[in-house]
């Protein structure tokens, strides 16, 4: 899926993951307040740093 996407910004093609480290964890807003959340993870330009896309590593704990 990687392969065929394109940064908006500068049109580079080589698209990197990244993850949000140290206390960046998505949490849900509403639900239980022992739900830890789920760390984030980024799909990142490799020649500029603009960050194409943001989701959760685990969806199931936001329903």
């Amino acid at each position: 899926m990687e392969s065929n996407r394109k940064c908006l910004i500068c049109g580079c093609e080589e698209i990197g993951k990244g993850r949000l480290t140290g206390y960046a964890v998505m949490v849900p807003i509403k639900g239980n307040v022992f739900n830890t959340g789920s760390e984030t993870i980024a799909d990142i330009c490799t020649a500029c740093g603009h960050i194409l896309s943001m989701r959760v590593e685990k969806p199931e704990k936001f329903k």
